[in-house]
C-alpha cells in the first residue's frame, strides 16, 4: 500500500480543475466580504470596483494556495 503521507504528481488537467474550484470559492469569499483590495505605492487603500480585479485576485490567491501546497 502507498504511503497515504507521499506527494503524488497530478495531472495537468486536474491541476486545472483545482485550481478553477479553489478560485470559485475564493471568489465568493471576496464577494461576500466586498471590501477586499489593496494599497498603492503612496499608501492609499484601494477597494476592488470591477469584476475583472475580483476575478484575478481569485486566481491568484488559487495560484498562491497550489504552490503552497507544492512547498509543504
Amino acid at each position: 500500500m502507498a504511503n497515504p503521507a507521499q506527494k503524488t504528481a497530478m495531472a495537468a488537467e486536474d491541476l486545472v480543475r483545482l485550481r478553477d474550484e479553489i478560485a470559485m470559492h475564493a471568489l465568493n469569499g471576496l464577494l461576500i466580504n466586498a471590501q477586499w483590495g489593496y494599497t498603492n505605492s503612496e499608501g492609499i487603500r484601494k477597494v476592488y470596483q470591477t469584476q475583472q480585479e475580483y476575478t484575478d485576485q481569485a486566481y491568484r490567491l488559487a495560484d498562491e494556495m497550489l504552490a503552497s501546497r507544492e512547498r509543504i
